[in-house]
């Protein structure tokens, strides 16, 4: 059985509804939508984009994805000024996958997305508190 078709069961076991495709399939999993790609039988990305409305430079949030990037087992990459991707590429030989180990990378991409959320709330309020104090 190749990657799609045991995401296929996972999705089915696990009570999701989804939207699929020849390259692709999307559900949504703790209010946000999952994106899947498939390379091969066996090599998928799992991820999903995250919006924020932020009033960082984008010079800023490129600097952040950069920390992110060399701190984390996911991949966080600027799509446009309000939207980071945040990715997890993932290789089961076909005997390890199960839903378990499919839900413990989708609960790593919400901790993810929500560790990301932090440090652009902590960002945000730093350069906040910093051009008001020259402002003063």
């Amino acid at each position: 059985m190749d990657v799609k078709e045991l995401m296929k069961r996972f999705l089915e076991e696990e009570g999701f509804r989804y939207e699929w495709d020849e390259e692709c399939v999307c559900f949504k999993f703790q209010g946000l939508t999952v994106n899947v790609l498939f390379y091969d039988s066996l090599d998928f990305l799992i991820g999903f984009a995250v919006s924020y409305d932020t009033e960082l430079p984008r010079y800023v949030t490129l600097d952040m994805c950069n920390e992110l990037n060399q701190t984390s087992l996911l991949n966080y990459y600027l799509a446009d000024d309000n939207t980071i991707v945040v990715l997890h590429e993932e290789f089961y030989p076909e005997e390890e996958v199960g839903n378990e180990s499919v839900m413990a990378d989708l609960e790593l991409l919400v901790n993810g997305a929500a560790y990301c959320r932090n440090r652009m709330n902590e960002l945000t309020s730093y350069l906040s508190h910093s051009a008001s104090k020259m402002v003063n």
